[in-house]
């Protein structure tokens, strides 16, 4: 059985405070929108009142769930499952692997423009949906090149890629290299706003013992506002975190 934990939000959060952010978001259709645009109630924030910060969450094994955990110790389970349902998101691709799940691909299409609108830059996809076929071959030219130990801090084993399951998104600023995106103003700009969107920065600085992976601002995965929402307010900055798992830094040994 999966464990099931309390998303749990510091105090100085709780209250007035937790009100009046929440006061301004309402959660439509997988994007989180100004109250003044909706005229749905948000439900009570109060701690004990059922409302989203006292919502359990549980990781899903389902790779076709938005809430799926993935990472060096939970892979993409069955072995080489692929979505059926990929689309190509209105946002300009650097190379093939430019699909991603709808609601993935829909989100990442808000946010883009909300980007552009905000730094005047655009947002474009530099990888999306990789098959675990191809993630044998990116990780074995990685390991050719790099060595085993140094190409697990920053490429996935097949078979343990998000980027298999359609939710992962690396961006980039349009003009700069994906991994010069934490520099770039639209960098720093989805680093504080991508969970409006339903996104995670998957692999956030500080995290590594946690992750297992270097620092990653470009990488991108879609999870829902349902999940995002309380995680920024509780300023969760994991996945690992917010389905109260173990870190998993490195494979388990075989």
């Amino acid at each position: 059985m999966s464990p099931r934990v309390v998303v749990t939000v510091p105090q100085r959060f709780r209250g007035a405070a937790v009100a009046g952010t929440l006061a301004g978001l309402l959660t439509v259709a997988g994007t989180v929108v100004p109250a003044g645009d909706a005229s749905a109630a948000l439900p009570d924030p109060r701690p004990g009142s059922g409302s989203i910060l006292s919502r359990t969450w549980a990781p899903s094994h389902d790779p076709a769930d938005p809430t799926v955990l993935v990472n060096k110790t939970r892979p993409v389970t069955p072995a080489g499952w692929a979505p059926d349902d990929l689309v190509r998101p209105d946002v300009r691709a650097l190379g093939e692997h430019d699909r991603l799940r709808p609601d993935a691909a829909h989100a990442l299409e808000r946010l883009a423009d909300a980007a552009r609108d905000a730094t005047g830059h655009e947002l474009v996809l530099a990888s999306g949906y990789r098959s675990e076929e191809y993630q044998a071959r990116l990780y074995d030219r990685y390991v050719g090149g790099h060595g085993r130990r140094a190409a697990d801090t920053f490429s996935a084993r097949p078979g343990f890629s998000e980027h298999q399951t359609g939710l992962a998104a690396d961006v980039a600023e349009a003009g700069t290299p994906y991994t010069e995106f934490g520099s770039t103003e639209t960098g720093r700009w989805v680093a504080d706003q991508a969970w409006r969107h339903g996104f995670v920065v998957r692999y956030p600085e500080g995290q590594e013992a946690v992750t297992g992976y270097s620092p990653e601002p470009w990488h991108l995965r879609y999870v829902g506002t349902g999940l995002t929402v309380p995680m920024h307010l509780a300023g969760t900055a994991t996945l690992e975190e917010a389905f109260g798992v173990s870190p998993a830094p490195d494979y388990a040994a075989r």
